[in-house]
């Protein structure tokens, strides 16, 4: 019994060892909050966070062109992992959520920005992301979820910002800290 009991305590102290809390980031994606890696639970944070996603339907990665057109599409699905959309609300009746995979999310930031050089597009995607994700309904993900838009170049200092994970752009949030949690 002896020999239980300090085993018992031996594994009670590895577990609380390894149960601390890294340090929480300060830049990048992993700054944005916890990481998000299946989509059951990006669909559990956006209902416990905006009230509901519902309707949610698991769609095939070539289906992204059909939904968001050819260029959008062409460089988001080489980093997209998998994708859904659900309905949150009248308002926004059907909402793209994209999981990365992996170091993904950083590899997509640095193909639209190396697009955005290339003068190949001119501004930041429509989505809102978050740790591991991204939102289609950008004013949604902002507004309501509390995500942050992808921006490259100039971007106003008032506005609340993130280093992200590539030189030069930011994670921005325009709603941040006027109260529309």
């Amino acid at each position: 019994m002896r020999r239980l009991v300090t085993l018992l305590s031996i594994y009670a102290g590895i577990l609380a060892g390894c149960s601390t809390q890294a340090p929480t980031a300060t830049t990048g994606a992993g700054a944005l909050g916890p990481r998000l890696t299946t989509m059951d639970d990006l669909v559990e944070w956006i209902d416990d966070t905006a009230g509901n996603c519902a309707e949610v339907s698991r769609r095939e990665i070539g289906e992204l062109r059909a939904f968001v057109g050819p260029d959008i599409a062409a460089r988001f699905q080489p980093h997209v992992d998998e994708w859904a959309t659900c309905r949150v609300s009248p308002e926004f009746p059907v909402v793209g959520l994209l999981l990365f995979d992996g170091d993904e999310q950083r590899r997509f930031q640095e193909s639209w920005h190396a697009a955005m050089t290339a003068g190949e597009i001119a501004d930041g995607p429509t989505f809102a992301f978050g740790n591991g994700f991204a939102v289609s309904a950008g004013f949604l993900g902002v507004g309501k979820l509390g995500l942050y838009y992808f921006r490259c170049g100039s971007v106003d200092p008032r506005i609340h910002q993130v280093p992200a994970d590539v030189a030069g752009c930011v994670f921005a949030n325009p709603e941040h800290g006027h109260g529309h949690h």
